[in-house]
C-alpha cells in the first residue's frame, strides 16, 4: 500500500469532492474497475472527500453517470505538480538551492572551538597557537591534522601534558590537562645540605642526618646553610650524606593599605539602552547608536540562531545592553575606613602565609589624616623554613 501511495505521488494525483445519494455504489463501482482510490473520508451523508491518481479520474465518467453523483477536483498534488509550481516560481528555487549549497558550506567548516580543562594557562595564547596551527573558525574540517596539531601544541606549550581535539559537528573540542609545577626532586642516595628558606629566627632545630651549623636563637638570612650534608671529623676523610632535620622559625610578613576617606562609588541606575546587531561567518552588520550615558556597564550576549545538534552555523544575534552608572560621593567615617583597610590586609596576608604554619602574633598599625587612614598589618608566625639543596649545587 505505500508503494503505491509513492508511485501515486510520484505520478500525481488528485483530491475530488463526490456527491450523490448513492456514494457506497459508487465505491464498489470504482473498486470493481480497478480504480484505486484512497483516504475516502465521509464529509456528511451524501458527500465524500477521497484522492485519485490522475490516470483514473476519467475512468470515473461511467460510474459518475450510473450513480447519479457528481464529482470535482478540489486540489492537485504530487511530484509533476510540485516541478511545475517551481518553474514558475525561479527566485525561490534558486534561493533554496543557495540555502542548501551555504548549509553545506558552513557544515564542512569550523565555527566554533570550546575549550575543556583550562585552569592558569592563558587561554588567549592557547587558541592563538591553535590558530597557527591551522585550528581556527572558519578552517575546513577536510584540513585539519588533529594529530599533528596536538604534538605541535605538546612541543608549543610547555604548560601542557596532554591534548585532545575531537570535532562534533561545527564545533572543535579542545580538551587539555595542564602541567602540575614539580618542585626538584632529591633523592634519598643524593647528598644535600639544609637550607634557609627566608629570614627567621630559629625556634627549634632537631637535626635527624648531617651537622647543624645553628642554634635556637640564631637569626638567619634566605639561603643561609643550616645543616651540612659534608662531615667534618679531625682526621678523617671528609663524609657526605643525605640531611635530614625539622627547622622551625619564628617569620614575620607585612602588608600596607590605604583607604581614601572620600569615596567616589558607582551605582547601576534604571536606565539603559540595548542594542543588537547580527554577526556572520565573523562579520558584524548592524549600527551602533551613540549611548546618552557618560559611564556605563556593558553586558554582551551572544546566541546562535541557526544550530542543528552540534551542527552550530556561524550566524549569531548580538545583544549589547548598556546600564547606567552614576557616580555617588561618599564621605567614610574613620572606622568605615579602618575595617576596609583591615579586611584587605587579611586577604592579603593570607596569600602568602604558608600551610600548616602556626600565627603567633598579628598587629596593625593605623595612620589617619584628613585625607586617608593607612594600615600597616605585621603578622609573626611559627613554620618551617628548612629547604634541601644539593651539593655542589
Amino acid at each position: 500500500m505505500f508503494i503505491i501511495r509513492i508511485w501515486n505521488y510520484l505520478r500525481g494525483y488528485a483530491i475530488i469532492i463526490v456527491e450523490g445519494l448513492k456514494i457506497e455504489r459508487f465505491i464498489n463501482l470504482a473498486i470493481i474497475n480497478g480504480i484505486y482510490i484512497w483516504d475516502i473520508k465521509r464529509q456528511n451523508y451524501t458527500t465524500i472527500r477521497a484522492k485519485i491518481g490522475l490516470e483514473n479520474f476519467t475512468k470515473l465518467r461511467e460510474i459518475v453517470r450510473k450513480t447519479d453523483s457528481s464529482i470535482s477536483i478540489v486540489d492537485k498534488r504530487g511530484f509533476p505538480f510540485l516541478l511545475k509550481g517551481l518553474k514558475r516560481r525561479k527566485l525561490l528555487c534558486l534561493g533554496v538551492i543557495l540555502l542548501f549549497v551555504f548549509i553545506y558550506y558552513v557544515s564542512a567548516h569550523i565555527w566554533m572551538i570550546e575549550i575543556i580543562g583550562e585552569k592558569t594557562i592563558d587561554k588567549s595564547l592557547l587558541l592563538k597557537n591553535l590558530y597557527m596551527e591551522g585550528l581556527r573558525e572558519g578552517a575546513k574540517k577536510s584540513s585539519i591534522d588533529k594529530r599533528n596539531i596536538e604534538n605541535k601544541m605538546l612541543i608549543k606549550m610547555n604548560e601542557l601534558s596532554w591534548i585532545g581535539i575531537q570535532i562534533k559537528g561545527t564545533k572543535a573540542m579542545v580538551e587539555i590537562v595542564e602541567k602540575k609545577e614539580a618542585p626538584p626532586i632529591i633523592s634519598k642516595t643524593d647528598y644535600c645540605d639544609i637550607v634557609a628558606s627566608k629570614n627567621a629566627v630559629i625556634a627549634k632545630m632537631l637535626v635527624l642526618n648531617g651537622d647543624g651549623l645553628v642554634k635556637d636563637g640564631d637569626t638567619v638570612k634566605t639561603g643561609q646553610k643550616l645543616v651540612s650534608g659534608t662531615i667534618l671529623r679531625e682526621g678523617m676523610e671528609p663524609r657526605y650524606v643525605h640531611s635530614m632535620a625539622q627547622v622551625t622559625a619564628r617569620t614575620w610578613y607585612e602588608e600596607a593599605e590605604e583607604i581614601l576617606l572620600n569615596q567616589i562609588e558607582y551605582k547601576l541606575t534604571e536606565n539603559e539602552a540595548i542594542q543588537y546587531k547580527l554577526r556572520v561567518l565573523g562579520k558584524d552588520f548592524g549600527k551602533k547608536d551613540k549611548i546618552s550615558f557618560e559611564e556605563y556597564n556593558e553586558y554582551v550576549e551572544e546566541k546562535n540562531i541557526l544550530s542543528f545538534g552540534d551542527y552550530i552555523f556561524p550566524i549569531k544575534i548580538i545583544k549589547t545592553r548598556y546600564v547606567e552608572l552614576k557616580a555617588v560621593e561618599k564621605k567614610l567615617t574613620e572606622e568605615d575606613a579602618k575595617n576596609r583597610c583591615t579586611e584587605r590586609l587579611n586577604a592579603k596576608i593570607k596569600l602568602q602565609i604558608p600551610e600548616n604554619s602556626v600565627i603567633l602574633d598579628k598587629r596593625i598599625d593605623f595612620y589617619v589624616d584628613n585625607k586617608s587612614v593607612k594600615a600597616k598589618m605585621t603578622v609573626e608566625i611559627l613554620e618551617d623554613i628548612g629547604i634541601k639543596q644539593k651539593i655542589g649545587t
